[in-house]
């Protein structure tokens, strides 16, 4: 995927969460831990490497409910990256798909994805990372919850809960 695909990707959900298409999560419906969890407070690229840090603990919170996946995601030169937690078993980076895990994820113009991979490998200590992905600077990065619903076959982006550029 080209720069400027993933750029107008990102740019259309940006454009969604300041219409209000996609709901931002309302500060009374999720806990302060939660909040606190995915509030960004810094981003970047260390050594071929982009990352993120939280004013929470990272990784701290996971989803309680089977259809739905918290993710850290990266929108870099190369693709967009999620380092993401669910209760669904489609990665070989982890035993168990509650752990953080990584994937090179396509959005399409519902914000829904149509196209994942095993692209990039999660690292979340104080800090989200995600490697091995080549490449060499990150525009945005967002925090948001998808939602699966298995009656439409889809997983599509319910909530941003914050995104910085």
């Amino acid at each position: 995927m080209n720069t400027k695909t993933i750029l107008a990707v990102y740019t259309m959900i940006a454009g969604l969460v300041t219409v209000g298409l996609i709901e931002t999560v309302n500060v009374s419906t999720v806990t302060a831990q939660e909040q606190s969890d995915f509030k960004i407070k810094d981003f970047g690229m260390k050594d071929g490497t982009p990352w993120l840090t939280v004013e929470g603990k990272a990784g701290g919170s996971k989803p309680n409910n089977a259809s739905q996946i918290y993710a850290y995601a990266f929108v870099t030169d190369k693709a967009i990256f999620g380092v993401v937690s669910h209760g669904v078993e489609d990665s070989a980076e982890v035993a168990n798909d509650t752990e953080w895990h990584a994937h090179g994820v396509t959005l399409d113009s519902k914000n829904c994805v149509s196209k994942l991979n095993n692209d990039g490998d999660a690292e979340v200590t104080d800090m989200v990372k995600v490697g091995n992905t080549n490449a060499t600077k990150v525009d945005k990065v967002m925090t948001a919850l998808l939602g699966i619903n298995n009656a439409a076959a889809s997983v599509c982006v319910e909530k941003v809960f914050d995104f910085a550029q």
